[in-house]
């Protein structure tokens, strides 16, 4: 029977590689959550109540 620490030894880059994909897309994720709560609050991106929604001023 191999040994645990033989088979992460041999085979790191097989648990690392995905490990590091799925917590880059939590991040992301995570990322743009913030930004977007970020935009929904910026007076840059508010809507003025008093145009139309295609009108720009």
């Amino acid at each position: 029977m191999v040994n645990f620490a033989q088979a992460v030894r041999d085979h790191w880059v097989h648990i690392l590689v995905p490990l590091g994909f799925v917590i880059g897309c939590y991040l992301d994720r995570r990322n743009d959550e913030k930004l977007s709560a970020f935009r929904n609050k910026s007076l840059l991106y508010r809507r003025s109540w008093l145009t139309s929604p295609g009108e720009f001023r």
